[in-house]
């Protein structure tokens, strides 16, 4: 009997226990952990259907500009992307980016290939029989195709020793040019007018850039050679002498049909009067000399190396939104002429700070200002358009003028600077008024020195090296004194 009653008290004694405070909060902590693992449990649930993603890159590497947008919703026909990998070898980066298309526009589908198992495929795509590299993007449409390297993908910096760098990430500006292509068919036609030593944009590794933009790049002499009927656009990039005045006619009557001109000059090749008749006849002109940039902030470290202000354009903003620096060496100037036609519509581009001048004596070498110096802001880049407005299928003339003939060369230390090349290809996308293509560049891992003024030197420096090192001096000394009276 004694047993049981122990028994019984026992139970007694566990079910009182249920009634204690200790086992209510226990209770409690434990529903409230169920109820969060559960929580999280339907959330993984709920989020693993819809697949969201944020991108944390700072240069938004896995997110679609508004433009490619545009491009990839006006895909009516069905558009094929061929992957060449081998299995287990997919580029993982290109796929996240090709899932942003896929997921945009059922019309474009993706289709892994083996390119060893899959020879004939391959074979149709290779044209030119030079091989097409594994790792590959084609991408096909109605009207075409185009394939995409491994190399095509990524932006490199080739310095004078032959080292490489990488300079962005230009898997979008790829494939959406691609995009383009397969949908359209259309290769504009880009003439470098050619005969007085110019740089080539071959030379500098730029064409192939071109090229997988949807142009083609072709020579041209002037002097031997009318304008072609195809051109699109006229480059004349640096030449070492000036041209013919033949020449300068040909091109008058190419702009007055509505064409399309860039022209890049430097000061080494000295005035050129008949170059800048044309620039005239649209109201603007080079003004002879080098940019003597006097503020450090504006500067890649020496005064010659210039880093402008990026006016507000179709062509400097997308530009400028990156955050990638441009760098012109040895600029010249751009002002207005006196007199302009009504019709033609000036707009700068790229703009020194106040304290710049240019020095027009090019045989006086010290940097300190002259009286023949003329007072910055100096402009370094101007557009011109004729008519400004236009009515229906009316021809306009455009005109872009950079007073820098080194913007396309590699810079020592630098070697060539991705914001220059793009503020180059996003000229010649507004010359062709392909608004599309503007702000599709490629994801820049760039970065020039610092752009702080002599405020903001003196305004970081007091922070850092005054009031951070005081605060930490009181908030110690504050501690001391408590401690030392407990």
């Amino acid at each position: 009997m004694k047993l049981k009653a122990k028994g019984i008290k026992g139970l007694k004694s566990i079910r009182d226990s249920f009634k204690t405070r200790q086992f209510k909060y226990g209770g409690y902590a434990a529903l409230i952990t169920l109820a969060v693992f559960v929580g999280l449990l339907l959330m993984n649930l709920i989020l693993e259907q819809f697949s969201p993603q944020i991108d944390m890159t700072e240069s938004g590497h896995f997110t679609l500009t508004e433009q490619t947008l545009q491009v990839v919703d006006q895909v009516q026909s069905p558009v094929l992307f061929y992957g060449l990998w081998r299995t287990g070898m997919e580029n993982q980066q290109l796929l996240e980016v090709i899932d942003l298309y896929l997921a945009r526009n059922r019309n474009i589908r993706l289709e892994v290939v083996d390119p060893n198992r899959n020879p004939g495929l391959v074979s149709r795509f290779d044209r030119g029989n030079e091989g097409i590299s594994e790792g590959s993007l084609v991408v096909e449409g109605e009207r075409g195709f185009r394939v995409i390297t491994p190399m095509d993908m990524y932006d490199f910096s080739f310095n004078q020793r032959g080292g490489s760098t990488l300079m962005g990430v230009s898997m979008e500006r790829r494939i959406t040019a691609a995009l383009l292509f397969a949908a359209t068919g259309r290769t504009p036609v880009i003439y470098e007018i050619v005969g007085r030593q110019e740089s080539l944009l071959d030379q500098f590794g730029i064409q192939p850039i071109v090229e997988r933009e949807n142009f083609d790049v072709r020579q041209l002499n002037l002097i031997q050679s009318d304008i072609p009927e195809d051109a699109s656009i006229l480059i004349i990039n640096t030449p070492r002498s000036d041209i013919t005045q033949g020449e300068a006619d040909k091109i008058l009557d190419f702009l007055e049909l509505g064409g399309r001109l860039m022209i890049l000059a430097d000061f080494r090749s000295g005035e050129l009067p008949i170059l800048n008749q044309i620039m005239a006849s649209y109201g603007m002109q080079f003004d002879f000399g080098y940019l003597i940039e006097n503020n450090f902030a504006y500067t890649a470290g020496a005064f010659y190396l210039a880093i402008p202000d990026l006016e507000d354009h179709d062509i400097t903003n997308p530009v400028a939104q990156e955050r990638i620096p441009v760098l012109l060496p040895y600029s010249m100037g751009i002002s207005e002429t006196p007199a302009r036609r009504r019709t033609v519509e000036l707009m700068p581009l790229l703009t020194s700070s106040n304290d710049a001048y240019l020095r027009t004596n090019i045989d006086e070498f010290d940097t300190d200002r002259i009286d023949s110096d003329l007072p910055g802001p100096i402009i370094m880049g101007m557009t011109a358009i004729d008519p400004s407005w236009i009515q229906g299928d009316e021809p306009q003339a455009r005109i872009v003028a950079i007073a820098c003939g080194g913007l396309l060369e590699p810079v020592s230390f630098f070697g060539q600077i991705p914001g220059n090349i793009d503020l180059f290809m996003n000229s010649i996308a507004w010359l062709e008024d392909r608004p599309e293509t503007l702000t599709v560049r490629s994801k820049s891992m760039f970065l020039l020195p610092m752009r702080i003024n002599e405020f903001q030197m003196i305004f970081y420096g007091v922070i850092i090296v005054i009031i951070i090192p005081l605060g930490f001096f009181i908030s110690g000394f504050v501690i001391w004194l408590r401690r030392r009276h407990l």
